[in-house]
Protein backbone atom coordinates (compact mmCIF):
# COMPACT_ATOMS: atom_id res chain seq x y z
CA UNK A 1 0.00 0.00 0.00
CA UNK A 2 1.15 3.47 -0.97
CA UNK A 3 0.21 6.50 0.79
CA UNK A 4 0.39 10.10 -0.43
CA UNK A 5 0.74 11.74 3.58
CA UNK A 6 1.34 14.95 1.86
CA UNK A 7 1.32 17.04 -1.45
CA UNK A 8 4.25 17.54 -3.58
CA UNK A 9 5.60 20.28 -2.61
CA UNK A 10 5.18 19.82 0.87
CA UNK A 11 2.28 22.58 1.22
CA UNK A 12 -0.35 21.84 4.05
CA UNK A 13 -4.09 21.11 2.86
CA UNK A 14 -6.16 23.84 3.06
CA UNK A 15 -8.63 24.94 5.43
CA UNK A 16 -12.21 23.51 4.31
CA UNK A 17 -14.77 25.03 6.01
CA UNK A 18 -18.25 24.21 6.04
CA UNK A 19 -21.56 27.07 5.18
CA UNK A 20 -25.00 25.84 6.45
CA UNK A 21 -27.50 26.80 4.10
CA UNK A 22 -30.15 26.29 5.71
CA UNK A 23 -32.51 29.34 5.72
CA UNK A 24 -30.97 30.38 2.75
CA UNK A 25 -32.30 31.09 -0.65
CA UNK A 26 -29.66 32.70 -2.71
CA UNK A 27 -27.49 30.27 -4.16
CA UNK A 28 -24.56 32.01 -2.35
CA UNK A 29 -24.14 32.00 1.36
CA UNK A 30 -23.19 35.62 2.61
CA UNK A 31 -19.59 34.66 3.58
CA UNK A 32 -19.38 32.93 0.25
CA UNK A 33 -19.72 36.08 -1.35
CA UNK A 34 -17.65 38.44 0.86
CA UNK A 35 -14.98 35.72 0.42
CA UNK A 36 -15.05 36.23 -3.67
CA UNK A 37 -15.41 40.00 -3.31
CA UNK A 38 -12.34 40.02 -0.97
CA UNK A 39 -10.59 37.44 -3.66
CA UNK A 40 -11.49 39.77 -6.53
CA UNK A 41 -10.02 42.98 -4.34
CA UNK A 42 -6.89 41.01 -4.37
CA UNK A 43 -6.88 39.77 -7.68
CA UNK A 44 -6.99 36.26 -6.77
CA UNK A 45 -8.32 33.16 -9.09
CA UNK A 46 -11.15 30.98 -7.43
CA UNK A 47 -13.02 27.50 -8.69
CA UNK A 48 -16.62 26.90 -7.69
CA UNK A 49 -18.25 23.48 -8.39
CA UNK A 50 -21.77 23.12 -8.74
CA UNK A 51 -22.27 19.39 -10.07
CA UNK A 52 -25.89 20.45 -12.02
CA UNK A 53 -26.16 21.86 -14.96
CA UNK A 54 -28.77 24.48 -16.35
CA UNK A 55 -30.28 27.62 -14.77
CA UNK A 56 -33.14 25.92 -13.06
CA UNK A 57 -33.92 21.92 -11.99
CA UNK A 58 -37.18 22.21 -13.16
CA UNK A 59 -40.02 24.49 -13.92
CA UNK A 60 -43.74 24.40 -12.60
CA UNK A 61 -47.25 25.78 -12.39
CA UNK A 62 -47.74 28.75 -10.05
CA UNK A 63 -51.63 28.04 -9.71
CA UNK A 64 -52.42 24.56 -10.77
CA UNK A 65 -48.44 23.03 -9.95
CA UNK A 66 -48.22 21.06 -13.44
CA UNK A 67 -44.39 20.57 -13.84
CA UNK A 68 -42.56 20.35 -17.21
CA UNK A 69 -41.67 17.00 -18.22
CA UNK A 70 -39.69 14.93 -20.88
CA UNK A 71 -42.69 13.25 -23.11
CA UNK A 72 -39.95 10.27 -23.85
CA UNK A 73 -39.01 10.27 -20.19
CA UNK A 74 -40.47 10.10 -16.54
CA UNK A 75 -37.76 13.55 -16.00
CA UNK A 76 -38.47 17.21 -15.55
CA UNK A 77 -37.25 19.37 -18.15
CA UNK A 78 -34.29 21.41 -16.88
CA UNK A 79 -34.03 24.91 -18.31
CA UNK A 80 -31.74 26.20 -20.22
CA UNK A 81 -31.94 30.58 -19.76
CA UNK A 82 -29.72 31.29 -22.45
CA UNK A 83 -30.72 29.24 -25.06
CA UNK A 84 -34.65 29.88 -24.35
CA UNK A 85 -35.03 26.15 -24.53
CA UNK A 86 -36.47 23.58 -21.49
CA UNK A 87 -34.22 19.84 -22.10
CA UNK A 88 -34.00 16.63 -21.12
CA UNK A 89 -30.64 15.37 -20.35
CA UNK A 90 -31.27 11.68 -20.83
CA UNK A 91 -32.61 11.79 -24.12
CA UNK A 92 -31.85 15.04 -25.30
CA UNK A 93 -35.13 16.25 -26.04
CA UNK A 94 -35.11 19.78 -26.22
CA UNK A 95 -38.05 22.76 -27.21
CA UNK A 96 -38.93 26.15 -26.12
CA UNK A 97 -39.47 27.81 -23.02
CA UNK A 98 -43.33 27.73 -22.86
CA UNK A 99 -44.87 30.57 -22.04
CA UNK A 100 -48.30 29.51 -20.50
CA UNK A 101 -48.92 26.25 -18.59
CA UNK A 102 -50.77 23.92 -20.91
CA UNK A 103 -53.18 22.45 -18.50
CA UNK A 104 -54.40 25.55 -16.39
CA UNK A 105 -52.71 28.15 -19.09
CA UNK A 106 -51.73 30.64 -16.05
CA UNK A 107 -48.61 32.51 -16.81
CA UNK A 108 -47.18 32.23 -13.85
CA UNK A 109 -44.35 29.71 -13.94
CA UNK A 110 -41.81 29.06 -11.74
CA UNK A 111 -38.53 28.46 -11.81
CA UNK A 112 -37.03 25.65 -9.24
CA UNK A 113 -33.19 25.22 -7.95
CA UNK A 114 -30.48 26.46 -9.68
CA UNK A 115 -27.88 25.10 -12.04
CA UNK A 116 -24.17 26.27 -13.42
CA UNK A 117 -25.88 28.44 -15.86
CA UNK A 118 -27.46 30.94 -13.22
CA UNK A 119 -24.59 30.17 -10.78
CA UNK A 120 -22.54 31.99 -13.60
CA UNK A 121 -25.53 34.99 -13.78
CA UNK A 122 -24.96 35.42 -10.11
CA UNK A 123 -21.36 35.38 -10.14
CA UNK A 124 -21.24 38.07 -12.93
CA UNK A 125 -23.51 40.21 -11.35
CA UNK A 126 -21.87 40.13 -7.81
CA UNK A 127 -18.10 40.17 -9.84
CA UNK A 128 -17.79 39.85 -13.29
CA UNK A 129 -16.38 42.49 -15.56
CA UNK A 130 -13.49 42.08 -17.99
CA UNK A 131 -10.71 42.58 -15.76
CA UNK A 132 -12.21 39.50 -13.27
CA UNK A 133 -13.79 37.27 -15.87
CA UNK A 134 -16.53 34.46 -14.73
CA UNK A 135 -15.60 31.03 -16.86
CA UNK A 136 -18.11 28.41 -17.08
CA UNK A 137 -16.99 24.49 -18.00
CA UNK A 138 -19.98 22.17 -18.45
CA UNK A 139 -21.39 19.97 -21.63
CA UNK A 140 -23.50 23.06 -22.25
CA UNK A 141 -20.63 25.68 -22.65
CA UNK A 142 -18.10 24.32 -24.22
CA UNK A 143 -17.36 21.07 -26.89
CA UNK A 144 -14.72 18.49 -26.25
CA UNK A 145 -12.68 20.95 -28.28
CA UNK A 146 -13.48 24.38 -26.85
CA UNK A 147 -12.47 23.03 -23.32
CA UNK A 148 -9.04 23.08 -23.42
CA UNK A 149 -8.97 26.45 -25.04
CA UNK A 150 -11.30 27.88 -21.97
CA UNK A 151 -8.89 25.89 -19.47
CA UNK A 152 -5.96 28.00 -21.40
CA UNK A 153 -8.17 31.39 -21.19
CA UNK A 154 -8.78 31.05 -17.17
CA UNK A 155 -4.58 29.99 -16.64
CA UNK A 156 -3.80 33.05 -18.54
CA UNK A 157 -6.40 35.46 -16.98
CA UNK A 158 -4.74 37.09 -14.43
CA UNK A 159 -7.21 36.92 -11.85
CA UNK A 160 -11.29 35.29 -12.24
CA UNK A 161 -13.34 32.27 -11.49
CA UNK A 162 -13.68 29.16 -12.94
CA UNK A 163 -17.44 27.61 -12.63
CA UNK A 164 -18.27 24.21 -13.58
CA UNK A 165 -19.65 20.79 -12.72
CA UNK A 166 -17.80 17.67 -11.63
CA UNK A 167 -15.16 18.25 -14.52
CA UNK A 168 -13.38 21.62 -12.69
CA UNK A 169 -12.47 19.16 -9.70
CA UNK A 170 -10.54 16.50 -11.23
CA UNK A 171 -7.22 16.79 -12.64
CA UNK A 172 -6.34 19.96 -13.09
CA UNK A 173 -2.96 22.00 -11.23
CA UNK A 174 -3.54 25.57 -10.95
CA UNK A 175 -0.89 26.94 -9.18
CA UNK A 176 -2.83 30.22 -8.45
CA UNK A 177 -5.95 29.19 -7.19
CA UNK A 178 -6.43 30.90 -3.54
CA UNK A 179 -10.70 29.88 -3.40
CA UNK A 180 -12.48 26.49 -3.77
CA UNK A 181 -16.17 26.52 -3.43
CA UNK A 182 -18.35 23.60 -3.60
CA UNK A 183 -22.03 24.28 -4.06
CA UNK A 184 -25.30 22.25 -2.98
CA UNK A 185 -22.18 19.23 -1.67
CA UNK A 186 -24.89 17.30 0.08
CA UNK A 187 -26.79 17.32 -3.30
CA UNK A 188 -24.74 13.41 -3.74
CA UNK A 189 -26.08 12.27 -0.67
CA UNK A 190 -29.32 12.53 -1.75
CA UNK A 191 -28.71 9.85 -5.09
CA UNK A 192 -30.11 6.17 -4.48
CA UNK A 193 -26.74 4.86 -4.60
CA UNK A 194 -24.90 2.80 -2.42
CA UNK A 195 -21.66 4.87 -3.06
CA UNK A 196 -23.36 8.22 -2.27
CA UNK A 197 -21.12 8.90 0.59
CA UNK A 198 -18.09 7.87 -1.00
CA UNK A 199 -19.31 10.14 -4.25
CA UNK A 200 -19.68 13.46 -1.54
CA UNK A 201 -16.45 12.87 0.59
CA UNK A 202 -14.19 12.22 -3.00
CA UNK A 203 -16.36 15.24 -4.73
CA UNK A 204 -14.89 17.80 -1.58
CA UNK A 205 -11.93 16.32 -1.55
CA UNK A 206 -10.90 16.72 -5.24
CA UNK A 207 -11.94 20.12 -5.68
CA UNK A 208 -10.26 21.10 -2.20
CA UNK A 209 -7.04 19.82 -3.64
CA UNK A 210 -7.16 22.50 -6.72
CA UNK A 211 -6.97 25.51 -3.43
CA UNK A 212 -3.58 26.42 -2.67
CA UNK A 213 -0.81 24.89 -4.73
CA UNK A 214 1.17 27.43 -5.40
CA UNK A 215 0.30 29.32 -1.83
CA UNK A 216 -2.14 29.60 0.69
CA UNK A 217 -5.97 28.39 -0.17
CA UNK A 218 -9.34 27.98 1.44
CA UNK A 219 -12.20 25.97 0.62
CA UNK A 220 -15.48 26.58 1.69
CA UNK A 221 -18.21 23.88 1.39
CA UNK A 222 -21.58 24.82 1.18
CA UNK A 223 -24.62 22.57 2.55
CA UNK A 224 -27.91 21.88 4.00
CA UNK A 225 -26.51 18.59 5.86
CA UNK A 226 -23.81 20.37 7.69
CA UNK A 227 -23.64 17.56 10.01
CA UNK A 228 -23.47 15.13 7.95
CA UNK A 229 -20.21 12.51 8.52
CA UNK A 230 -18.87 12.43 4.75
CA UNK A 231 -19.18 16.13 5.07
CA UNK A 232 -17.14 16.30 7.85
CA UNK A 233 -14.36 14.10 7.58
CA UNK A 234 -13.52 15.65 3.82
CA UNK A 235 -13.49 19.07 5.72
CA UNK A 236 -10.70 17.36 8.03
CA UNK A 237 -9.17 15.50 5.31
CA UNK A 238 -9.82 12.62 7.17
CA UNK A 239 -10.09 9.67 4.98
CA UNK A 240 -8.22 6.84 7.44
CA UNK A 241 -11.80 7.59 9.09
CA UNK A 242 -13.86 7.56 6.17
CA UNK A 243 -13.09 4.72 4.63
CA UNK A 244 -13.24 2.76 8.21
CA UNK A 245 -16.75 3.87 8.84
CA UNK A 246 -17.74 2.83 5.21
CA UNK A 247 -16.26 -0.44 5.02
CA UNK A 248 -18.30 -0.94 8.43
CA UNK A 249 -21.48 0.02 7.13
CA UNK A 250 -21.08 -1.71 3.70
CA UNK A 251 -19.68 -5.05 5.63
CA UNK A 252 -22.93 -4.69 7.46
CA UNK A 253 -25.29 -4.00 4.51
CA UNK A 254 -23.54 -6.63 2.30
CA UNK A 255 -22.47 -3.60 -0.63
CA UNK A 256 -19.12 -4.58 -2.07
CA UNK A 257 -16.72 -5.20 -1.59
CA UNK A 258 -18.23 -7.77 0.42
CA UNK A 259 -20.34 -8.96 -2.19
CA UNK A 260 -20.84 -8.79 -6.15
CA UNK A 261 -23.70 -6.84 -7.00
CA UNK A 262 -25.52 -7.57 -10.38
CA UNK A 263 -28.33 -5.33 -11.75
CA UNK A 264 -30.72 -6.18 -13.93
CA UNK A 265 -32.66 -4.09 -16.12
CA UNK A 266 -35.86 -4.90 -18.01
CA UNK A 267 -37.27 -1.93 -20.72
CA UNK A 268 -40.24 -2.48 -22.72
CA UNK A 269 -42.71 0.45 -24.28
CA UNK A 270 -45.46 -1.49 -21.86
CA UNK A 271 -45.19 -1.14 -18.39
CA UNK A 272 -47.08 -4.35 -17.50
CA UNK A 273 -44.78 -6.68 -19.95
CA UNK A 274 -41.62 -4.37 -18.64
CA UNK A 275 -42.50 -5.71 -14.65
CA UNK A 276 -43.61 -9.16 -15.72
CA UNK A 277 -40.09 -10.42 -17.61
CA UNK A 278 -38.56 -8.96 -14.33
CA UNK A 279 -40.89 -10.95 -12.35
CA UNK A 280 -39.93 -13.73 -14.44
CA UNK A 281 -36.36 -13.72 -14.18
CA UNK A 282 -36.37 -13.60 -11.05
CA UNK A 283 -38.31 -16.99 -10.67
CA UNK A 284 -35.15 -17.84 -13.38
CA UNK A 285 -32.48 -16.83 -11.06
CA UNK A 286 -33.93 -18.35 -7.90
CA UNK A 287 -34.74 -21.27 -9.64
CA UNK A 288 -30.97 -22.05 -9.40
CA UNK A 289 -31.18 -22.16 -5.95
CA UNK A 290 -28.80 -19.17 -5.28
CA UNK A 291 -31.56 -17.23 -3.71
CA UNK A 292 -30.66 -17.92 0.30
CA UNK A 293 -30.97 -14.20 1.46
CA UNK A 294 -34.05 -12.79 2.43
CA UNK A 295 -36.39 -10.86 -0.66
CA UNK A 296 -35.68 -7.45 1.22
CA UNK A 297 -32.11 -7.73 1.83
CA UNK A 298 -29.07 -9.67 3.39
CA UNK A 299 -28.60 -9.55 7.33
CA UNK A 300 -26.12 -9.86 9.58
CA UNK A 301 -22.62 -9.87 8.23
CA UNK A 302 -21.32 -10.79 4.57
CA UNK A 303 -24.09 -12.71 2.44
CA UNK A 304 -24.07 -16.41 2.35
CA UNK A 305 -25.12 -17.19 -1.43
CA UNK A 306 -27.42 -14.31 -3.03
CA UNK A 307 -30.47 -12.31 -2.30
CA UNK A 308 -32.51 -10.87 -5.26
CA UNK A 309 -34.09 -7.46 -4.36
CA UNK A 310 -37.11 -6.49 -6.52
CA UNK A 311 -38.34 -6.48 -9.19
CA UNK A 312 -39.37 -2.26 -8.63
CA UNK A 313 -40.16 -0.23 -10.88
CA UNK A 314 -37.65 2.51 -12.55
CA UNK A 315 -38.78 6.31 -14.09
CA UNK A 316 -39.42 5.19 -17.96
CA UNK A 317 -36.30 6.65 -20.47
CA UNK A 318 -36.52 7.12 -23.87
CA UNK A 319 -40.11 5.86 -24.26
CA UNK A 320 -38.99 2.49 -22.50
CA UNK A 321 -41.03 1.80 -19.40
CA UNK A 322 -38.11 0.01 -16.99
CA UNK A 323 -38.18 -2.65 -14.05
CA UNK A 324 -34.86 -3.50 -12.11
CA UNK A 325 -33.54 -6.01 -10.41
CA UNK A 326 -30.46 -6.05 -8.00
CA UNK A 327 -28.61 -9.07 -6.61
CA UNK A 328 -26.12 -9.45 -4.22
CA UNK A 329 -24.13 -12.18 -4.13
CA UNK A 330 -21.10 -14.20 -2.49
CA UNK A 331 -20.52 -16.34 -5.12
CA UNK A 332 -19.92 -14.16 -7.76
CA UNK A 333 -19.03 -16.74 -10.38
CA UNK A 334 -22.12 -18.77 -9.39
CA UNK A 335 -24.58 -15.78 -9.36
CA UNK A 336 -23.02 -14.38 -12.69
CA UNK A 337 -23.71 -17.81 -14.25
CA UNK A 338 -27.18 -18.31 -12.80
CA UNK A 339 -28.29 -14.93 -14.64
CA UNK A 340 -26.75 -15.87 -18.07
CA UNK A 341 -29.03 -18.69 -17.96
CA UNK A 342 -32.37 -16.32 -16.89
CA UNK A 343 -31.64 -14.45 -19.77
CA UNK A 344 -31.39 -17.46 -22.21
CA UNK A 345 -34.26 -18.48 -20.12
CA UNK A 346 -36.62 -15.59 -20.66
CA UNK A 347 -35.23 -14.65 -24.25
CA UNK A 348 -37.31 -18.19 -25.26
CA UNK A 349 -40.42 -17.47 -23.58
CA UNK A 350 -43.13 -15.86 -26.45
CA UNK A 351 -44.42 -13.54 -24.23
CA UNK A 352 -40.97 -11.73 -23.34
CA UNK A 353 -39.99 -11.22 -27.07
CA UNK A 354 -40.47 -7.75 -27.29
CA UNK A 355 -38.22 -6.85 -23.80
CA UNK A 356 -34.83 -5.96 -23.41
CA UNK A 357 -32.79 -7.19 -20.82
CA UNK A 358 -29.67 -6.12 -19.86
CA UNK A 359 -27.66 -7.67 -17.29
CA UNK A 360 -24.61 -5.23 -15.33
CA UNK A 361 -22.00 -7.27 -13.42
CA UNK A 362 -20.24 -4.41 -10.92
CA UNK A 363 -22.83 -1.83 -11.68
CA UNK A 364 -20.94 1.81 -11.76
Amino acid sequence: RLRLSRRVDGRPLPPVEIRDMRGHHHPLHPQTRLALAALRRTAGKAVVLLNRRGWSNFLSCGDCGHVFMCPNCEVALVLHRREAIVACHHCGHRERVPACCPSCGSVSLARHGAGTERLQHELEAILGDLPFPVLRLDADAVGLEARARLLERFVAAPSGVLVGTQMVAKGHDFADVALAVVIDADQTLRFPDFRAEERTFALITQLAGRAGRGGEGRVLVQTLAPDARSIQLAARHDSDAFLEGELERRRALAYPPFATLIRIVCACPDRAAAIGAAEAFRGAVAATGIDAGPRGGVTGGAPSGAAILGPAPLFALRGQARAQLVIKASDRRAAIAACGGAVEAISGRRQHRGVAISVDVDPQ
